[in-house]
């Protein structure tokens, strides 16, 4: 299956053509659920938050997460992945071992691998990551400390 294929969520039928937020863009699947499609044991797996919910309080997980509706309150994702799409909002301090942002971020962001802000990402908030990039055209309003999460001042 190349980049450009797309995933359909098994409940609908083949025929029936789906909307653009029910179609996940294969590339967007995180290598961890891609390896190993068929049997996926040992890889955790992926959630999506949809375009059209609004989760609020602690949401914590132990697999990957894509974001594209919007979520208040605090993420903990643990040792997963959490990637926020262009039309997603956050407004939560956000623990995760890898953080990519492509839409709105209203608090900090805690990243024990790397923290990537997208050309589309906007983040008002603190970044505290070993690894930050932040592409040409995003928007960063806070302060960068580049260290571990774990580590104390």
């Amino acid at each position: 299956m190349s980049d450009t294929e797309i995933m359909k969520t098994p409940e609908f039928p083949s025929d029936e053509k789906m909307t653009e937020s029910q179609v996940l863009q294969f590339k967007d699947v995180p290598d961890s659920v891609r390896k190993d499609q068929g049997t996926n044991i040992g890889h955790p797996s992926v959630s999506v938050i949809g375009e059209s919910l609004h989760f609020k309080g602690e949401l914590s997980a132990g697999e990957d997460l894509i974001i594209e509706g919007t979520v208040e309150g605090k993420i903990n994702q643990g040792k997963c992945c959490l990637t926020l799409k262009p039309n997603g909002k956050i407004m939560a301090d956000v623990n995760a071992t890898k953080i990519f942002v492509e839409g709105t971020v209203k608090g900090d962001l805690h990243a024990t691998v790397g923290v990537t802000v997208r050309d589309s990402g906007n983040v008002e908030g603190n970044i505290v990551s070993p690894k930050v990039a932040i592409e040409e055209g995003a928007t960063f309003n806070g302060s960068i400390e580049m260290r571990s999460p774990t580590e104390r001042k």
